[in-house]
Parts: structure tokens; sequence; C-alpha cells
């Protein structure tokens, strides 16, 4: 019963790491894109997808300060 407890736990953590990373990456692209007022929810999607996409790419990510649309 305590694996359990414990693999529910560290999903949990990892969750949180992801949507961590998720809402960094939102920011940076937000920002390069000039700031734009109630897009919030765009920018979380477009960034997760995109971090996903670079997941299962057998290519690095970019190391650009631009994020391409």
């Amino acid at each position: 019963m305590s694996d359990v407890a414990d693999n529910s736990k560290n999903r949990d953590f990892v969750d949180q790491d992801s949507d961590e990373r998720i809402r960094a990456r939102a920011y940076l692209m937000w920002e390069a894109d000039g700031k734009p007022n109630g897009q919030a929810d765009l920018y979380w999607h477009r960034a997760r997808e995109r971090m996903e996409a670079e997941t299962h790419s057998s290519y690095p990510p970019a190391q650009t300060g631009k994020h391409r649309s």
C-alpha cells in the first residue's frame, strides 16, 4: 500500500515540475511577443505543445532567444 502512495507522490512532484517548466516557457514566449494582455491560456498551451514536441523529437531544442510560431 505504501508503494502506491509513494508513486502517487512522485507523479504529483513530476506534474508540478512540468507545470513550472511550462509556466516558465510560456512566460518567455509571452515576453518575446511584447507581453500581450489576456492571452495566458494561449501561451500556456503553446508552451506545453512545444515542450511535448521537443520531448518526442530526436533533435535537441533550439537555443535561441526567440520562439518560432
